[in-house]
């Protein structure tokens, strides 16, 4: 077990650094001015037990870092630290990033010097940025500063050079790690930082990436924002640590062009794909004109694309020796292109969760989950909804103790449409593969087009479903104004709040207008900002107003394990007859009632499944 001080720890990088040392064992000192926004910050990525983080009140901007001397005492047993503070904000002034970045800079290199003289600091850990200047070579030499470049990357240097010089001097081993632009986490795709890669997702959302900035001849190194924290955690465990510069980055052969990555980005937004490439130079020098502002890419944006190679030869050694495989993964990429198109859609970001919920990914669809005991509550939201919006239901459901997954269907939220080359089969494969993924039997509950999913999987996997409960689901076709998906679109997109509620109460989706929750309109007008959700939604209500998409077979099923719950409030007051002989509960409630009477649709899904 090490001592760990650690900056930065509430930030992108910071909560998983220190996730992945709690569970290494180690003891944290953790420099913060907000506790609660720490610990928030853990629990938004699955860390709950903080017994081995000790908090110090300080400020990198300050003085001493804003430390008193009972802070500094805690610090007197560290021997490791971790330098990871400092806002990612490219378009950071020049006086705040001189503070943020130089100023913290100096100041951990005279604590430094102090602790290594005291007791003996084993290893300082810098996360900087592949940009830097300073290579592999360690910290020798002097490399001049571009200052061209912006203030942002010019401090970040800048305080690269003073502790590789100060450690130098002072003795003290000290390893930095250059990542490069930081995407989302590996496992689930969640990625909390919105600029850098959200920008380029935003422009070809926006169809302005039609020509590529360097085509083929440049490429956007990326890494997983864990596999930065496993490779920091692999450091700390070095037993003779040596001064090292460690570029994260997959080499350039093994990494897609921005060709590549633009369309890449355009299929899973789900909008043309660029139709040529333009010069590199010629890009930038049009953003400095103002064309920055068309695109929504500040220039400053455009160092991070690249035509260069990076050394990865220490990186790699780390890896081997160690026993990691740090690449991009290519399955995980569309879950962090719509996780962050969702965020970039949704102002205030995805609503906060409360334990036990946290956001999660499974077998490439988006969750939210709590843990239990028993069968899995598996919930399968309809149109005009998401996992989100059920978040009330689920957690009604999660107080009976079953692990409860709210699940964002392809294309919906933060899940990627899927690749089938068939509009419904391609939603039925997702539900089949994440029923497979549990250990066994799920019950089952889908909400409209949610409850024709749940109502095939009766009928292509009957022995991965303990029960079923379809609340108000599609079971006939529904209007034929949806016929026409482009139509669909273009009013999607350009819906008033006002017509919006207008078609929601005519629809008999709602009662009445009091009926709507609270920031349910904003949350679906928000979703309808993104092609990629706008488009799978469009395409799904064409499908359900075609007979031909009715596949059902009710006198298969096993009637022991579905239940149906029916709002005689709808604009179809019952149960089509061919399902007539199902166990059905009626309520008087409309389409949308798990949204409206989470409490209700809650307490007969609990009954239904027997609990």
């Amino acid at each position: 077990m090490k001592n760990i001080f650690i900056t930065g720890g509430s930030g992108f990088i910071g909560r998983y650094v220190i996730a992945e040392l709690l569970q290494a064992g180690h003891k944290l000192y953790v420099l913060v001015r907000s506790e609660e926004k720490l610990y928030h910050a853990l629990k938004e990525i699955g860390c709950e037990d903080f017994s081995s983080i000790v908090a110090v009140r300080g400020d990198l901007t300050l003085p001493s870092l804003g430390l008193s001397d009972d802070e500094l005492r805690k610090l007197q047993d560290v021997d490791v630290i971790v330098h990871a503070g400092g806002p990612m904000d490219i378009l950071m002034k020049a006086r705040e990033a001189r503070q943020v970045f130089l100023g913290a800079a100096r100041e951990l290199s005279r604590l430094a010097g102090q602790m290594h003289a005291a007791k003996g600091i084993k290893q300082f850990i810098h996360v900087v940025g592949f940009k830097s200047p300073y290579g592999e070579s360690g910290v020798g030499g002097s490399v001049p500063i571009d200052h061209k470049a912006p203030p942002y990357e010019q401090m970040k240097f800048e305080a690269d050079l003073l502790l590789r010089q100060a450690m130098q001097e002072q003795g003290i081993p000290l390893s930095v790690v250059n990542p490069s632009a930081v995407i989302g986490d590996s496992r689930n795709g969640i990625t909390s930082q919105t600029g850098g890669f959200g920008l380029l997702i935003r422009a070809v959302s926006r169809n302005l990436m039609g020509l590529v900035p360097g085509g083929d001849r440049y490429w956007l190194p990326l890494v997983h924002v864990d596999h930065v924290a496993v490779f920091i955690a692999a450091l700390v465990e070095e037993v003779s640590p040596a001064n090292g510069t460690y570029f994260l980055l997959d080499d350039r052969k093994d990494s897609p062009s921005m060709m590549e990555l633009i369309r890449i980005i355009a299929r899973e937004m789900r909008v043309a794909a660029p139709k040529g490439s333009a010069p590199y130079p010629l890009v930038k020098s049009l953003l400095k004109l103002g064309a920055d502002k068309l695109l929504g890419l500040p220039v400053e944006s455009m160092d991070f694309i690249v035509n260069t190679e990076f050394p990865t030869a220490t990186k790699q050694a780390i890896e081997s020796k160690h026993h990691l495989q740090l690449s991009l993964s290519a399955d995980t990429l569309p879950l962090v292109i719509a996780d962050l198109d969702f965020r970039l859609n949704h102002s205030d970001g995805p609503a906060p969760l409360s334990p036990p919920f946290r956001r999660n990914a499974r077998t490439g669809l988006a969750t939210i989950e709590s843990k239990g005991s028993g069968a899995p509550i598996v919930v399968l939201h309809g149109t005009f909804s998401a996992s989100d919006s059920l978040l009330p239901l689920a957690e009604r459901l999660a107080e009976s103790g079953r692990p409860v997954h709210l699940v964002d269907l392809p294309g919906f939220g933060r899940s990627p449409y899927h690749r089938h080359s068939g509009q419904m089969q391609g939603f039925e494969q997702a539900v089949l593969n994440l029923i497979a993924s549990f250990d066994e039997p799920v019950a089952l509950v889908g909400h409209s087009f949610g409850g024709l999913l749940a109502s095939r999987m009766l009928e292509l996997a009957p022995e991965r479903i303990a029960h079923a409960v379809l609340l108000q689901p599609v079971l006939e076709p529904v209007s034929r104004s949806y016929r026409r998906p482009g139509v669909t679109q273009a009013f999607l997109r350009r819906m008033s709040e006002q017509i919006f509620i207008e078609k929601l109460l005519q629809s008999r989706s709602f009662r009445s207008a009091e009926e709507i929750p609270e920031g349910y309109i904003s949350f679906v007008r928000s979703e309808m900002k993104s092609p990629r959700t706008r488009k799978t939604t469009a395409e799904i209500m064409s499908l359900l107003s075609r007979s031909e998409s009715w596949r059902l077979a009710p006198n298969s099923w096993n009637r022991s394990k579905v239940s149906i719950v029916w709002g005689t409030q709808d604009q179809q007051t019952d149960v089509p007859p061919a399902f007539s002989q199902l166990a059905v509960t009626r309520l008087p409630y409309a389409h949308q009632f798990p949204l409206s009477h989470p409490g209700a649709a809650a307490a007969q899904i609990l009954e239904r499944i027997g609990i």
